[in-house]
């Protein structure tokens, strides 16, 4: 395993925490996918860094708005890619551990440049080619373990698309551009969506509260945080959709209200067949009720 991805402490803001096995790198086939609208807002610079300790500062609890984003526009730049069994999101915190040496070399390398950022692309165990999006992530803090492995607490940057992979040994490079929702023909009926959306959601929340499952009330209240559709939208996808090649498709999209549209049809079957459930359970109670009396 190239990474462990371990759950942040209370003090950071509500991380998701799951399995993380980058597939081997002999096995990533990358055909990027020609894209009318290139964008680009990340810039590079070198510069030493002398401590193995690094703590830059930065507020995972802020919103999604407010983290620290680079935008350097018609601009390319070559980062370091690590394939991920999960889908990361901007504005997401997440911590993980470093355990091949490859991911060691890596970091070694990042703590001498001043970006501290590296790429995370979704890839599936069934597929082993990488997608052609991913998250960038920025290092918010990192302590070096015995054995020289890294402890690293990240938070989600600006989405990327993948245009070249320029290495594959020790480990991936590749040659990106940000991507960024382009403005939609539908514009204009933002306002309508995300309240078609937030109304699933509190149907979802009610249904799910009801089975007693996993709780998404907490959840949903991040969501009042949020101000922008695109980030709003993005949000939604990350913490109310299960299916992660849906949330890969989700983070792929560059249009918000296709987005929302999207997720809105989701989280009404999703609704649909929560509403099931629990009519199921709730006719199986009343026979067991019925047959004790």
């Amino acid at each position: 395993m190239a990474f462990k991805t371990l759950q942040a402490p209370p003090s950071l803001a509500r991380p998701d925490s799951c399995s993380f096995s980058p597939t081997n790198s002999k096995s990533c086939c990358y055909q990027p996918k020609p894209h009318s609208r290139p964008q680009a807002r990340i810039a590079t610079k070198n510069r030493l860094h002398s401590s193995p300790v690094l703590k830059c500062r930065a507020n995972p609890r802020g919103r999604i708005d407010e983290v620290v984003q680079l935008h350097q526009d018609h601009q390319t730049t070559e980062i370091p890619i690590v394939l991920h069994q999960s889908v990361v999101f901007p504005g997401q915190t997440l911590q993980m551990q470093t355990v091949e040496f490859r991911y060691r070399i890596m970091m070694q390398t990042l703590l001498l440049q001043e970006g501290h950022s590296f790429g995370i692309i979704y890839s599936s165990r069934k597929d082993s080619r990488m997608a052609d999006v991913g998250c960038m992530v920025h290092i918010v803090q990192c302590d070096k373990l015995v054995n020289d492995r890294f402890f690293l607490t990240c938070v989600g940057g600006d989405r990327f698309r993948v245009l070249e992979v320029v290495r594959t040994k020790p480990y991936v490079i590749a040659r990106v551009q940000v991507l960024k929702d382009r403005k939609s023909p539908d514009s204009s009926n933002l306002g309508s969506l995300m309240q078609q959306v937030e109304g699933h959601l509190k149907d979802v929340t009610m249904l799910s509260d009801k089975l007693s499952w996993k709780l998404v009330g907490d959840k949903a209240r991040q969501l009042s945080r949020m101000h922008s559709p695109e980030s709003f939208s993005l949000v939604v996808a990350r913490l109310f959709v299960e299916d992660r090649s849906e949330q890969q498709w989700l983070l792929e999209l560059d249009d918000t209200a296709q987005r929302l549209v999207r997720e809105e049809r989701y989280l009404q079957q999703r609704s649909k067949y929560l509403a099931a459930v629990a009519a199921i359970r709730g006719a199986f109670g009343q026979l067991f009720c019925n047959e004790k009396q």
